[in-house]
């Protein structure tokens, strides 16, 4: 009898103590639908200030010839240790992939209360695959953090709108039209 009551005591003490909600205001439902912390796409502006990407996201000449969108990562939850982000980029019209990777960082051995990437993460957008027009279109920007066991700890959307800009020239038109 009185193991029965201390298995029934240790139970409901287990039940009462379980993992705190993440993020009791809502949060994000990735695949699996589970409750994960939110993560903020941003982007920056002329004079180099972050501001939140929607709207018009315009392209950035690279190295080898590409365009890419800069994405900044922001966890306002925080974290700790080793963090892989994988974005994946889509057309919002038909999802037609754009663009996938992934990138870490290492947040260190203690728990920061919020973290953002210390540089922007140049999110390749073109050449496009044959077919796949990426220019005045919609595209949908998708982020996960994950620990180093590959749970998601956070994750964030944004929309924006791909543009060549003034700055990326006809040879933007030529090669992002897919």
């Amino acid at each position: 009898m009185m193991r029965l009551v201390l298995m029934v005591m240790a139970g409901v003490t287990m039940a009462a103590c379980g993992p705190p909600n993440p993020n009791p205001d809502g949060g994000v439902l990735p695949d699996g639908g589970e409750l994960v912390a939110p993560l903020e796409l941003t982007t920056l502006d002329e004079s180099g200030a972050p501001i939140p990407l929607t709207g018009d996201a315009f392209a950035i000449p690279g190295s080898q010839g590409g365009f890419h969108v800069n994405v900044n990562y922001a966890l306002p939850e925080g974290g700790v240790g080793e963090v892989t982000f994988e974005h994946r980029v889509v057309r919002a019209s038909d999802d037609k992939l754009v663009s996938t990777g992934t990138r870490q960082w290492d947040l260190g051995l203690f728990r920061v209360s919020t973290w953002a990437s210390p540089t922007p993460v140049n999110v390749f957008m073109c050449p496009t695959p044959v077919g796949i027009d990426v220019i005045d279109r919609e595209l949908l920007f998708t982020v996960k953090a994950k620990d180093a066991m590959g749970r998601v700890l956070a994750a964030g959307t944004a929309r924006a709108t791909f543009r060549c800009g003034p700055n990326a020239g006809s040879y933007c038109s030529n090669i992002c039209k897919g």
